[in-house]
Formats: structure tokens, sequence, C-alpha cells
């Protein structure tokens, strides 16, 4: 525990380094494209045009503003998705640094997961914009946003640290979770309303971490959602146990992590 708290502190220290990296990350992503940073707002745009021309005609009945619901959905999983896969290589992509000079290893995962939250936040732009455009209200629940992106932030940096640890002593993990992610995209209601789900498969929902976040983030926004305090407790719960693990993982191998790379 001790161990643990003076490698946070020891993270705060290096905060410069980290947001170098974070830079970094974010320059890499774009380097070379002509629109650059706009991509980060223009593709969930053309996500949410592919997946509303295919499902528009099954769910506009039984959802409401579907097109908001459904760059809603899209929006936070491409958060999820962002930051956890792409951490999968931050020790294995910094292995020269990490092997020539001392520096806390959970802040190469951690810019990783930054550089996503500040891309999730510009990515709010065409969502607002959709919400203005369909004359929707934005919910009295507005103030729960800053508090669900801090959640989701801490439960990927919780996935973060063990996909990124995990692959350095067993390189499969990059291609598995590949399958993981996918598998767990169709079991997240991003692009169909949970009310088709058939009541023998809604425990399949309720174990998912995403589904909490999903319905957090769009009850906050302007659409309806039952329970919003319960599912509240739930993305609470979700992100403390993936932060504790994903640091307890880290930390029993952290110290053979140069070794291995």
């Amino acid at each position: 525990m001790i161990e643990s708290v003076r490698e946070v502190v020891e993270i705060l220290k290096y905060k410069e380094f980290l947001r170098n990296l974070v830079l970094r990350d974010i320059k890499v992503r774009y380097k070379r494209s002509v629109l650059g940073f706009i991509w980060v707002m223009l593709n969930p745009m053309l996500m949410m045009l592919i997946l509303n021309m295919v499902f528009s005609g099954l769910f506009t009945a039984s959802k409401k503003n579907y097109t908001s619901y459904l760059l809603a959905g899209i929006i936070l999983w491409n958060f999820v998705s962002q930051s956890t896969s792409t951490s999968r290589t931050s020790f294995l992509g910094n292995r020269s640094l990490i092997n020539k000079i001392y520096m806390p290893k959970a802040i190469f995962p951690l810019s990783v997961v930054i550089s996503a939250t500040i891309n999730f936040i510009f990515s709010l732009v065409p969502l607002f914009i959709i919400l203005y455009l369909n004359g929707t209200s934005i919910s009295h629940n507005i103030f729960l946003l800053p508090l669900l992106i801090i959640l989701v932030a801490l439960f990927s940096f919780g996935i973060a640290l063990i996909l990124s640890t995990l692959t350095v002593f067993f390189h499969d993990a990059i291609y598995i979770y590949e399958v993981v992610l996918l598998a767990w995209m169709y079991v997240t209601p991003i692009f169909y309303p949970e009310s088709i789900v058939p009541q023998k498969f809604i425990f399949i929902l309720h174990m998912n971490p995403l589904y909490y976040f999903v319905n957090i983030f769009r009850g906050s926004l302007s659409m309806e959602v039952s329970f919003l305090s319960e599912k509240l407790l739930y993305a609470f719960l979700f992100s403390l146990a993936s932060l504790s693990l994903g640091w307890l993982f880290y930390d029993r191998y952290k110290d053979r992590i140069p070794y291995y790379l």
C-alpha cells in the first residue's frame, strides 16, 4: 500500500512528462492527416450516419430521438475502446524510455487514457449540435456529465493497466482483446434499445459495466433513464473495482516488466 501511494506521488512529480506524453499521443494519432484533430468529431458522426441508415427503420418507432441516442452510444463506446485498446502496447511502445530512465511506469497507460479523455470531450461537440438541431432540451442531469467522464476514465485506466502489463508477458493479449471488444460492443445497447433484449438475457446487460455508463451518459444529456441513481452507484462500484484490480495486477508485475521488453 505504501509503495502504491509512493508511485502515485511520483506520477504527480512527473506531471510535465505526463503532459508531454499526452501531447505526443494526440500528435501521433493525427500525424499526416489533412483534417487532423477534426477527425475526433467527424469519426462518430460518420459512424452514426452509417448505423442510422441501417437501423433507424428498425428502432425509430421504439426509441424517440434515435439519432441522438445512437450518437451518444457511439461516442462513449469510442472513448472506452480507444483508451483501452491503444493502451495495450503502451509499455512495449516505450521500451527505450523504460529501460533507460527510471519513472513510474503507470504513467504510460495513464497518458493514453488522458489523451482519449481529451478526444472524448471534443467529440461532445457534434453530439450537442445534433441535440440542438433535433430541438432536444438538455436534461437537468447535465451536472452528472463531469462525474461520468471521471468514472469512465478511472474504469478505462484500470483496464489499461491490466492490458498493458499482460501484453508485455503475453503478446496474444493484443489479438484476444480485439475479439473481446467486438463481443463487448454487441452486448452493450449502443445502436439498439434496451427494450428489445429478451427478458432471459437482461442479466447480461446488468453484468456489463458499459451498460451503466452509457445509460448515465444518455441520462445526463437529454434522454429519460430509469433508476438513474441506482445506475450511478453501480457505475461507481465498477470503476472502483476496475481501478483496484488493475492497479493490483500492475503492482504485482511492474518490477518484471523491463526484463521482458
